[in-house]
């Protein structure tokens, strides 16, 4: 399965789990072992479909038949490819063919850019279409449903907003935030301007400010920081309260720290951030005590966006000069 992928688990109408599998299946398996009659269902948050897992055997079983740990030997890396049939024209076939990287390396190209340049509309009716399948399956049975779903696939969100106001609070919230981020897609320029809008606020409101609760509001529940060497939580999947606890560690050791957005090009469901940042060190950090010196440092980051919300990034800071400028 897609490690990146994000799932949404319910029991009943109380959302218990949002995040990678890595992060679920836990929550997942000690609700199994207390009680294994209990309904949980779980949904893949990109498609709307619900999904099942074998959960007998200890958590490391499980984990090792969803997510098998792939062998890592001399030469290049396995994809994890999966084969299929396909029937094409025989121009297509020609043109294939002739291409240096082979049949299959210059489909999975096509694919990649397709999904890359993928147009809003297209974009949207996927997000409302997953949104539709989750609320089949998870609201049928609220009051005015079919009416809501009616106006998911027409656009009409605030419409929505009024129609699913008395549902229970999980799967409102899951459902109001995919289609207000369907909504943004679809409109020109609006999906740059909201991602400009979360990304400004998250730097100037949570890190700048330390009002943390603006959190809520600008950071999924799940949030997964996949690459950021240095970082004590890479790799971690972050609750808010954890996260909250990130941004306070910063702020501990730079009380004035201030972040400049200087760039962010939006693309999909991915922001990618030029930062920079100024902060006098009056607070210890883990092998380096307080210093009262100001210093300069910089960084660029890309963000995963999830519903309106930032769930997640890649990082590269300048680690090694923020170093020198405290020694």
């Amino acid at each position: 399965m897609n490690t990146n992928t994000l799932y949404i688990a319910f029991a009943g109408t109380r959302r218990i789990a949002h995040g990678p599998l890595r992060d679920v299946l836990p929550v997942l398996k000690q609700r199994f072992d207390s009680d294994p009659a209990d309904m949980v269902l779980v949904f893949d948050t990109r498609t709307g479909r619900q999904v099942d897992f074998d959960l007998r055997g200890s958590l490391d079983q499980v984990l090792q038949r969803v997510l098998p740990e792939r062998p890592r030997g001399p030469g290049r890396p396995r994809l994890g490819v999966t084969s299929r049939e396909i029937t094409l024209l025989p121009r297509h076939w020609e043109w294939l063919d002739a291409q240096p990287s082979g049949i299959s390396g210059a489909l999975r190209r096509l694919v990649d850019h397709a999904i890359k340049v993928e147009p809003g509309q297209d974009r949207a009716a996927r997000m409302r279409a997953a949104v539709g399948g989750f609320l089949t399956s998870m609201a049928g049975d609220q009051p005015g449903c079919e009416e809501a779903c009616r106006a998911l696939y027409a656009g009409q969100v605030e419409r929505f907003e009024e129609l699913t106001r008395a549902w229970p609070a999980d799967i409102r919230e899951f459902a109001v935030k995919q289609a207000r981020e369907a909504a943004a897609a679809e409109k020109p320029g609006t999906q740059q301007e909201a991602a400009d809008a979360v990304i400004a606020d998250l730097y100037e409101m949570v890190w700048n400010r330390g009002d943390y609760r603006a959190i809520e509001r600008l950071v999924a529940p799940a949030y997964t920081i996949h690459s950021d060497p240095g970082d004590g939580w890479e790799g971690r999947t972050l609750k808010r309260a954890e996260y909250q606890t990130r941004v306070q560690f910063t702020r501990r050791a730079f009380p004035d720290v201030a972040f400049t957005v200087l760039e962010t090009v939006a693309t999909g469901e991915r922001v990618a951030v030029r930062w920079t940042a100024t902060g006098t060190q009056t607070g210890d950090l883990p092998g380096l005590p307080a210093t009262g010196k100001e210093l300069t440092f910089s960084g660029q980051t890309i963000y995963a966006l999830e519903g309106g919300q930032v769930a997640g990034h890649w990082q590269v800071i300048d680690r090694l000069g923020f170093v020198q400028q405290l020694g």
